[in-house]
């Protein structure tokens, strides 16, 4: 038997709440899932509330900052914006669906999503033209990322044909909104 990771805690705990939601997320559940003991999950992590905090901690930095640091490798801004697509389009969305909807039922999980959320679209009002005023450029992060965040509802996969000229009509329309 393959000895478990925190990792593979947390991986667990991801498939869980995925299909279940955050109801899902139990011991009982988890070491199911893993066929582990209850003194595997204790050796591991301190109670609940560390495994469920390594979890949301993983899921922030999988499905935010891991992009963010990606798309810091391009050497300007129009690079760092095409690369920020590219890891975006990899995302676990039906992950981050579940946690967004964990965050409204649960004070921990809405702490992880706002400061999510927020660090998005920092990010982005930091992609837009410098030549703007920062709240003009904040606005414009917050339109993108809500843009973001509906389509992710609509078309989780990013594999629907209108989703690409969705992504091209936001640029355009930002665009527009640039230059205003």
């Amino acid at each position: 038997m393959a000895r478990s990771t925190k990792e593979s805690w947390v991986e667990a705990g991801f498939a869980l709440l995925r299909e279940g939601g955050q109801d899902a997320l139990t011991i009982e559940r988890l070491c199911e899932a893993l066929s582990k003991t209850k003194g595997s999950f204790y050796h591991h992590f301190e109670n609940v509330d560390a495994y469920l905090d390594a979890a949301l901690e993983a899921w922030e930095e999988r499905n935010t900052k891991g992009p963010i640091e990606e798309a810091n490798l391009g050497p300007n801004t129009q690079a760092r914006r095409r690369k920020l697509s590219s890891a975006v389009k990899r995302l676990d969305c039906r992950l981050d669906i579940a946690v967004r909807a964990w965050g409204l039922r649960d004070p921990r999980a809405r702490r992880y999503v706002e400061r999510v959320d927020e660090l998005r679209i920092q990010y982005l009002a930091d992609l837009m033209p410098e030549a703007l005023p920062r709240s003009r450029r904040e606005l414009l992060g917050r339109l993108e990322y809500a843009a973001f965040l509906g389509n992710q509802q609509l078309d989780p996969t990013f594999s629907r044909a209108d989703t690409k000229q969705l992504e091209r009509l936001l640029s355009e329309v930002l665009s527009v909104l640039e230059r205003g």
